[in-house]
């Protein structure tokens, strides 16, 4: 299970620095991701507004604007 949640990091960053927007990763990716167990939901940090994606494990895929991490 983590290979696959890696593997989803790893294939949002390199969609957002190929210049791809937030609702065409989510269309394109996470939507369909069989990791993904929810919608974004909105939500704030120190560094500005961020979006939450629940995974399967637990984890959240999250977004900041410039790139996905995992929380």
């Amino acid at each position: 299970m983590t290979d696959s949640v890696t593997g989803l990091l790893n294939a949002c960053n390199a969609e957002k620095s190929k210049g791809a927007d937030f609702p065409t990763i989510w269309k394109a990716i996470l939507k369909v991701h069989p990791c993904v167990t929810g919608s974004p939901i909105q939500d704030s940090s120190d560094d500005g507004p961020v979006l939450r994606i629940p995974l399967i494990t637990g984890q959240f895929l999250v977004f900041l604007g410039s790139d996905f991490s995992l929380l």
